[in-house]
């Protein structure tokens, strides 16, 4: 429909305050480690795992299990579908916070 509103376009698994705070994150760089992530977004461990399980759920992010120096290290990163997801989201959500409506 040519005169759907902007809000009819929200992706609502990005919408938790949390969520929408790991992708714009993310949206900065290329990965980072689970624990840099965790500590910049002052979340807990359990809470940031949760949260990333439900985005990768969703094919938003990319979670991959190294070892660097015989120690184990968690890399996150925006999936390419989902760094497009997310800048069609934010476009949206411009939209809607500035009041354009088609």
């Amino acid at each position: 429909m040519a005169n759907e509103h902007p809000r009819t376009h929200l992706v609502t698994v990005m919408h938790s305050p949390v969520r929408l705070a790991i992708l714009g994150s993310l949206r900065h760089v290329q990965q980072v480690t689970f624990a840099d992530l965790r500590e910049a977004l002052d979340l807990s461990a359990a809470e940031l795992s949760r949260q990333l399980g439900i985005l990768e759920k969703d094919e938003l992010v990319e979670i991959a299990k190294l070892r660097e120096r015989r120690r184990p290290v968690t890399q996150v990163r925006l999936s390419e579908t989902g760094r497009e997801r997310f800048e069609e989201y934010l476009a949206h959500l411009r939209l809607v916070v500035q009041g354009d409506v088609p």
